[in-house]
């Protein structure tokens, strides 16, 4: 085929060199995606936890603003019934290729953490818990890990997470000796906790350690406080009322890092009874998402309230809205009457 040539070529290709080129440049295209994750439990006027809400049941606030709720999911923590094979019907055939492993876990993550005091009234509470505790874990399932953390004059770990129940037995029972167990960490693992203990010498500042070493671990998660209180109160202190509660600058910090974590506190109160520090306990719990529990009347009660409340749990996910300052925003739930429902009460960006 013979080119093109003479004066038709050079009016044919004088437009094509003459039009301005231009160089197309790849579209990037960023999509960022911002939800907030809540855990939340639901229970009835017994303890009972309630299945079956959806989105629809719930209405979330977010700084006093009304939030779309994008998805609400039940996880349940309770051991799985095992399916019977069906009844064969017609001549053997070859076998099914084994259902592949799910890699999520699927135990619960639990920390038994004991606040030690010297007073013979605490030491009591602290047995008669302790005994509820080793009940307590004649129940767990196979896959839960536990972990034993004691407070005193610095933080000490009992026992890392495992599901060797003799050695859980073993760590609640010596639970209120101060020295750490003989380090063994398998994931998951709270050996961070023990690095830079030196400096834990408060209760806050404990569960702002222990807040940080959850944090990234995965799953169900939830501390049984075995305690007597969190804050002090003031009867004399200058412009405060008679008995006003305070709390220290590391409080607020304990409660973002456990919020952080997803890991609600169910404060199981060790006191011999009524006393001035339980208002601290009860925010502890409030505001983490989880249960204050006296034990002095009766403590298989409050530990079988507890362990009902982590029977299973929701998942709920929303977008934050745009809000004109950054910092902490304060979650709101209602939900259907009759129905208590506990979560952290607010979320950092």
């Amino acid at each position: 085929m013979k080119r093109a040539s003479g004066p038709f070529a050079a009016g044919f290709l004088a437009p094509a060199l003459l039009w301005p080129q231009t160089v197309q440049q790849p579209v990037q295209e960023q999509v960022h995606v911002t939800v907030v994750e809540v855990t939340l439990h639901a229970a009835d006027r017994t303890g009972e936890p309630v299945r079956g809400l959806g989105p629809r049941d719930l209405r979330l606030y977010v700084d006093g603003r009304d939030v779309p709720i994008e998805s609400l999911d039940w996880v349940s923590n309770e051991r799985r019934a095992e399916t019977e094979p069906p009844p064969r019907t017609t001549a053997p055939g070859p076998a099914a290729p084994p259902a592949a492993a799910d890699a999520t876990p699927t135990g619960r993550l639990i920390v038994f953490f004991f606040q030690w005091h010297i007073e013979a009234v605490k030491i009591e509470g602290h047995l008669r818990m302790s005994r509820q505790a080793l009940e307590f874990l004649d129940t767990l399932q196979p896959d839960d890990e536990v972990a034993v953390v004691t407070f005193g004059s610095s933080l000490w770990l009992r026992q890392d997470f495992t599901r060797d129940r003799a050695r859980a037995r073993a760590a609640i029972k010596k639970a209120l000796v101060l020295e750490n167990a003989p380090a063994s960490p398998e994931p998951p693992s709270l050996e961070g906790i023990v690095r830079g203990r030196d400096g834990v010498t408060s209760i806050e500042k404990a569960f702002i350690a222990l807040g940080d070493a959850l944090r990234p671990l995965p799953g169900s998660k939830a501390i049984l406080f075995l305690g007597w209180g969190v804050g002090d109160v003031s009867f004399l202190a200058p412009g405060a009322g008679l008995g006003t509660m305070r709390y220290s600058p590391e409080y607020e910090r304990a409660i973002a890092a456990l919020g952080r974590a997803q890991a609600p506190v169910f404060a199981l109160d060790v006191s011999g009874g009524h006393h001035s520090l339980e208002a601290g306990l009860e925010r502890l719990s409030f505001e983490t998402g989880g249960y204050y529990l006296p034990t002095w009347d009766f403590p298989r009660w409050a530990m079988k309230t507890a362990a009902s409340a982590i029977q299973g749990h929701y998942v709920l996910v929303f977008r934050p809205p745009a809000l004109p300052k950054h910092g902490f925003h304060e979650i709101r739930l209602e939900g259907p009457p009759g129905v208590k429902l506990l979560y952290r009460q607010g979320y950092e960006d």
